[in-house]
C-alpha cells in the first residue's frame, strides 16, 4: 500500500453508525454561538444563507458520515445550491472555500484532499 493510500485510509473517521455520528455530534458540544464566534474570527458574519450551507454540511454528516474526498462533497454542494448559483454562490459565502471552510464553522473534520497547496486551491 503506498503512503498516500495509507494515509487517506487513516484520515478517514470510519464509518459509523447514524446513532453514533449523532452521539458524536452531541459530544461536540457544538452550538452557534461557537460557530459565529470562529467566523467571526475569519472575518464572516453568518447570515441565514451561511446557516443554510453549515446545517447541510452537519445533515450530510450525519446521513453518510464523513465523505471520501473533498471534490465529491464540493460537487453535492453544488448540486444541492444549484438554483441559488452553485459553486460560484458557495465561494462568495465562503471565500476559504466551502468545504474548507464550510466544515470548519459546522464543527466538522474536513474530508482527505481538501486543501491542495501546490495548486494553490481549497474546496
Amino acid at each position: 500500500m503506498t503512503q498516500y493510500a495509507i494515509q487517506a485510509r487513516d484520515s478517514e473517521p470510519t464509518g459509523y453508525d447514524t446513532p453514533e455520528r449523532h452521539t458524536e455530534l452531541h459530544e461536540q458540544d457544538w452550538n452557534r454561538e461557537k460557530s459565529t464566534a470562529l467566523a467571526a474570527n475569519e472575518g464572516i458574519a453568518l447570515n441565514d444563507d451561511h446557516w443554510n450551507v453549515i446545517m447541510y454540511l452537519r445533515k450530510q454528516y450525519l446521513e453518510q458520515g464523513s465523505p471520501r474526498h473533498a471534490r465529491s462533497l464540493a460537487r453535492e454542494l453544488d448540486r444541492y445550491f444549484v438554483l441559488k448559483g452553485g459553486s460560484r454562490y458557495l465561494r462568495q459565502l465562503f471565500t476559504g472555500g466551502p468545504v474548507t471552510q464550510g466544515s470548519r464553522l459546522a464543527n466538522l473534520r474536513a474530508p482527505a484532499n481538501t486543501t491542495d497547496l501546490s495548486f494553490g486551491t481549497n474546496f
